[in-house]
């Protein structure tokens, strides 16, 4: 995706899986980099709507996480 060979939509589908516990960690991971990506396009608002997603549906044991959190300071909003 950050080449530019998949579209955040596409990285979100990808995380699709029929395992509920799989499909939890891939769709937190696609909606952490989806939010790195729209940060680093100037999209804010999407931004911190994936980070907070992303903050809300990981596992706490996920780096991904802890980082969306940090990502949500760091824009000055609560996680």
């Amino acid at each position: 995706m950050f080449l530019g060979e998949l579209t955040p939509a596409q990285v979100l589908a990808a995380a699709d899986d029929k395992d509920p516990k799989t499909k939890q960690g891939q769709v937190c991971d696609a909606n952490f980099y989806n939010g790195e990506l729209a940060l680093m396009k100037g999209a804010k608002d999407d931004a911190l709507r994936l980070f907070r997603l992303a903050a809300n549906d990981c596992l706490h044991t996920f780096t991904e996480w802890s980082a969306a959190n940090a990502e949500l300071k760091a824009l000055g909003v609560a996680p």
